[in-house]
């Protein structure tokens, strides 16, 4: 049997570059890292750092101009469509249904990877779709319209899509955007309950350094799309870490939990460049 040690990440990125068409400069340059299983990774970073188009990139989203990003140890490029979405579930920023799909509609979409074209929709894919709902809050919503949703209402639906799929990574592309506070941490604490119920790997772009630093154990800070900084809440949400990521004077203090909470004083002096890995 082979052991946790033993057992390949769930998502490792090996000196990767993502490069656009006519860009100056590349969106991604050299990062490598490791998601292990059963993680939750935020990844922070000013605007036009890097960070959607690096979870992009490992959600094979957007192909690598160099590197490679591996899921379970293998490269990702190279595995059927069919089995990536077996293994891996992405939500890009503002994702969109199509015109009076209802909640249900949108969550049995996830079990597509599942099923081939001639295979009737069978009482396992009714199970784990009542089950998606279930967990996201959402099995009385199931008739309702996506498009006569609240903004967390939405975001819960695509969740549950996701879920549907069965994967055991999730990657989310600033899954709390033009949501208020209270939205926010019903979304977040949808995906920590998946997390600490189920096992599931979750790396997903925030901006929110405080909620980045309550609800991740692990934080990849960006800057001029190379990482910057890569550990704990209490390692990465630092003053001087945020001086260098945003260019930002702010004060760090800590919850009654022990979490990093944020708050902003001003502008810092912009230095330029990219300076070494902290």
């Amino acid at each position: 049997m082979t052991s946790t040690a033993d057992k390949a990440p769930a998502l490792e990125a090996r000196a990767l570059d993502v490069r656009y068409p006519g860009a100056a400069a590349p969106a991604v340059s050299g990062v490598s890292l490791v998601i292990p299983h059963g993680s939750i990774t935020a990844i922070i970073g000013a605007n036009g750092s890097g960070k959607s188009t690096l979870l992009r990139a490992l959600g094979r989203l957007s192909p690598p101009s160099g590197g490679v990003v591996l899921l379970d140890g293998h490269d990702i490029a190279r595995l059927p469509a069919r089995e990536v979405a077996r293994g891996l579930g992405i939500l890009p920023q503002a994702p969109v249904a199509p015109d009076g799909l209802t909640v249900g509609d949108l969550v049995a979409r996830g079990r597509d990877p599942h099923r081939r074209w001639f295979e009737q929709w069978s009482t396992s894919d009714e199970a784990v779709v009542r089950r998606a709902l279930v967990q996201t809050g959402m099995e009385s919503l199931a008739g309702s319209r996506i498009d006569e949703l609240s903004g967390g209402q939405r975001q819960r639906a695509w969740i549950a899509m996701a879920l549907a799929q069965q994967t055991g990574v999730l990657l989310l592309d600033e899954p709390t955007t033009y949501l208020d506070l209270v939205h926010q941490l019903d979304v977040l604490d949808v995906v920590a309950g998946l997390h600490s119920d189920h096992g599931v790997t979750v790396v997903m772009v925030l901006h929110d350094l405080t909620m980045a630093a309550r609800y991740a154990d692990r934080i990849i800070a960006m800057r001029d799309g190379a990482v910057v900084a890569d550990g704990t809440p209490l390692e990465v949400v630092t003053p001087r870490v945020l001086e260098r990521v945003f260019e930002l004077v702010a004060d760090v203090v800590h919850d009654s939990a022990g979490r990093p909470v944020v708050i902003p004083q001003r502008r810092a002096e912009s230095r330029g460049g990219i300076e070494p890995p902290l």
